[in-house]
């Protein structure tokens, strides 16, 4: 099997920096997880909240800790950072290789839609975002690691797109890409960010992000692996 990831993002229309950060980090044991930070605000205080914890979290990753401890140390250390006056929402996909699982975990009021096998599924349960509680419980969830599932990351710019218009962003159009056969998740991650700022009409009123991981069939081979960006500056 191989895991892939795609990831999409844009800042608020008119503002240089964007709020949202994403990371892909390599568990030491094997996997990936893909890390969805919002911060709070808009601009370079909420780019470097959001860079901060997104950082924060990669680092405990990659010390082998759980998904679970990650969520809860990045919201201590956020609530010692800024005194329990900044929040971040936080969302991390896994593919746990040595669990043989994919695990989702959410401090975020953000949905994960995943398509597998069995049909589409929305986490969306109410969770507080890190970082303004003493002490803060992610939701996390654990899912079987079958080849053809896709898991969907948003921050709230992309979900709350075209709110204070007719006809904002629909959970239903993301269910009908999870349920097409198998879609490349770069391409599912480009069109829903697309999908999004059109109903903004290009002009995002908050920072978007998108994130997508898939686990598809694949023969070994050689096993190579691969990364690719772009960052246009």
């Amino acid at each position: 099997m191989e895991i892939q990831i795609g990831i999409a993002k844009v800042g608020k229309y008119a503002v240089v920096d964007s709020g949202d950060s994403v990371e892909v980090v390599e568990r030491p044991r094997g996997g990936l997880s893909v890390i969805v930070v919002d911060g709070q605000g808009h601009g370079r205080a909420a780019k470097r909240i959001s860079h901060q914890v997104a950082s924060k979290a990669a680092g405990l990753i990659g010390d082998g800790a759980r998904d679970g401890v990650v969520m809860r140390s990045i919201s201590d250390y956020l609530y010692v950072l800024r005194d329990g006056k900044v929040s971040a929402t936080v969302t991390i996909l896994t593919v746990d290789l040595e669990a043989q699982s994919l695990v989702i975990s959410r401090n975020s009021n953000s949905p994960v839609v995943i398509g597998h096998q069995d049909g589409s599924s929305c986490l969306d349960s109410g969770v507080n975002p890190i970082g303004v509680h003493k002490t803060n419980k992610p939701a996390v969830s654990q899912w079987p690691m079958y080849p053809g599932t896709t898991a969907i990351a948003f921050t709230d710019g992309v979900v709350h797109a075209g709110r204070h218009q007719d006809g904002g962003f629909a959970l239903d159009y993301v269910f009908q890409l999870v349920g097409q056969a198998e879609p490349d998740p770069q391409w599912t991650a480009n069109h829903l960010l697309d999908y999004a700022m059109s109903k903004d009409n290009y002009q995002p009123n908050d920072d978007m992000a998108v994130a997508v991981l898939a686990i598809r069939d694949l023969d070994k081979g050689l096993g190579k692996r691969q990364l690719s960006a772009k960052y246009p500056f």
